[in-house]
Parts: C-alpha cells; sequence; structure tokens
C-alpha cells in the first residue's frame, strides 16, 4: 500500500511531536520548545496552520508539512510552507513531493495566488524544474528572521530624538 497525505488529526499529536524531536536532534537544533504553543495553534488558532502528515495504515507516520496563512498586497491569499520533514529513512520514498504538491491542493484549493516555499536547508528535489520562482532572483526578495533578543529589541519604541 501507497503513502497518502491528509490532515493532522489530534490523535497525530504524539507522532508528530516525536517527529519534530527527531528532526531537531539530527539536524543539530534547539529542542523543540515551542510543543505546547504548536499544539494549542494546531487546536484553536484562527485560521488554523494547515499540517499535513503522509501516512501508510497508521503510525508511524512517515513525514509532515506545516504551512500558515499570509496576504500579499500584490497578489492576495497566499499560503506559507515553513516546515517540511521527512525522517532520512523514508526519504527515498517520493514523500517530501507528495507532501509539497498536498500543501499546493490545499493552496489552489483555498484560492491562494501562490504557494511560498520557506524551508530551511531546502527539499532535495528541484524546486525550480517545478515551476517555482526564486525571488530573491526575479524580484529582489530578501528572506530575513528576527527571534529571541532580536526580536524583542525590534518591537521597542524608537529612541526619542
Amino acid at each position: 500500500m501507497g503513502w497518502e497525505v491528509r490532515a493532522w488529526k489530534r490523535a497525530d499529536a504524539p507522532e508528530l511531536l516525536r517527529m519534530l524531536r527527531e528532526w531537531a536532534e539530527l539536524e543539530g537544533g534547539p529542542r523543540p520548545s515551542c510543543e505546547e504553543a504548536l499544539l494549542s495553534a494546531l487546536n484553536g488558532a484562527e485560521p488554523p496552520p494547515v499540517v499535513l502528515v503522509a501516512e501508510r495504515c497508521g503510525p508511524p507516520l512517515g513525514g509532515f508539512a506545516v504551512a500558515s496563512w499570509g496576504f500579499s498586497t500584490w497578489r492576495g491569499c497566499d499560503l506559507r510552507l515553513g516546515e517540511l520533514w521527512v525522517p532520512p529513512p523514508l526519504r527515498d520514498q517520493g514523500l517530501q513531493e507528495l507532501l509539497l504538491r498536498g500543501v499546493a491542493q490545499v493552496a489552489v484549493a483555498a484560492g491562494c495566488a501562490q504557494l511560498r516555499v520557506e524551508v530551511s536547508g531546502g527539499p532535495s528535489w528541484d524546486l525550480p524544474s517545478m515551476g517555482a520562482t526564486d525571488m530573491g532572483a526575479t524580484e529582489g526578495w530578501v528572506g530575513v528572521t528576527f527571534e529571541g533578543a532580536a526580536l524583542r529589541e525590534l518591537a521597542r519604541p524608537p529612541p526619542t530624538p
């Protein structure tokens, strides 16, 4: 039986958190400190993030994708894929592309003008060959992030002259 992509269910929470921890360990990143925040967002945010999982006859899951809704004043509604992860032993089974296509289906069904892919390390396939546009190369977009102390500093009122 092949893999299928579906929306996450509350019962997937232990598997989703297990994969998040495994991802952090394999990638040398910090252990996810936002597990409760993630579960809270999945269970009550408006609009909720899009969370898809790859499944084949129940646990263990084969990977996940998490996307959030955005809006562009130039293009309208968009969906922003921020996380897509498949455990290394399963990466040769096409699950990354299957999950990406699942997120694209959600974006099209919602009438989104675009799907933004903002994943760390980049997937193991050539996105431009699938029709993706490198916004940095074509429109000069720069992707940056503010977090932790830098975010708090940026949020402070500017000094008075």
